[in-house]
């Protein structure tokens, strides 16, 4: 067999070119820029891991660390009160914890009262009717010099001698007497920590005799302590509810878990 020259040249060209039915794209894929093919078949999606959910706090526990820590401070200890005032009532519940000095020399109630008023910016009225009913009035004297002293503790002194007490409603503060006070008791809720909770009848049994025993319905008084589950209902005065809530501070210093 003779292969020509000629004949050897053509397939030398050809084998040493590029290969023109060579493709880089798939000849029975789709052509570029044609739409996805409906009914082919899709990239199976895995479902997204569901974020696992920040545990929550113990709003019980909370406000017992709460109370350490202001303790530890050197604050006025707080109980786990719920908050159940607005907010008119809540400023001048904490205007008590306030300090204040005083110096009345037989000072008219009504002038002294004025006094604090603008001292602490809060609003203090006297309840006129409940005096007259004990023989008193707005211009009986009291005389006292106080340094560097809360505003509760200087009211309480005050008032004391003149048989009164302070109320906090309507969002102000009444200067009233004993028995008016008694009459329009004063309801608040605290929350046990749970050792505390399962205890919570000797708890009471513990308040009622330490706090203004005489105060208590065990001997007669208005008012009332109950449990509710980890709850404590109070109903009593303004100022037996300071020692209360004091009170139960301390014990839950010691005592809470």
């Amino acid at each position: 067999m003779h292969v020509f020259p000629a004949t050897l040249a053509a397939l030398f060209i050809v084998l040493s070119g590029p290969i023109a039915w060579s493709q880089t794209t798939d000849p029975f894929g789709p052509s570029p820029g044609a739409p996805a093919d409906p009914f082919a078949p899709q990239p199976v999606r895995r479902p997204a891991k569901p974020q696992q959910a920040a545990p929550t706090q113990d709003p019980h526990n909370a406000v017992v660390q709460q109370a350490k820590k202001v303790l530890a401070e050197g604050r006025k200890p707080r109980t786990p009160k719920l908050v159940m005032h607005n907010a008119a009532e809540q400023r001048i519940n904490a205007a008590l914890d306030d300090q204040t000095t005083i110096q009345f020399i037989e000072t008219p109630l009504a002038e002294a009262m004025q006094t604090l008023s603008a001292q602490h910016d809060i609003p203090i009225v006297i309840d006129h009717r409940a005096l007259e009913e004990i023989g008193l009035d707005a211009n009986a004297g009291t005389s006292i010099a106080l340094t560097n002293v809360s505003l509760r503790s200087a009211l309480r002194l005050m008032l004391r001698d003149l048989e009164l007490t302070y109320l906090i409603k309507d969002e102000v503060m009444q200067i009233t007497t004993v028995e008016a006070a008694e009459d329009n008791l004063i309801v608040e809720m605290y929350v046990l920590p749970a050792n505390l909770a399962a205890k919570s009848n000797d708890v009471i049994k513990v308040l009622t005799a330490t706090v203004v025993p005489d105060t208590w319905e065990t001997l007669g008084g208005p008012s009332t302590a109950m449990a509710i589950d980890h709850v404590l209902v109070v109903s009593t005065t303004s100022d037996v509810h300071d020692r209360a809530e004091r009170f139960l501070a301390m014990l839950i210093d010691k005592y809470g878990k």
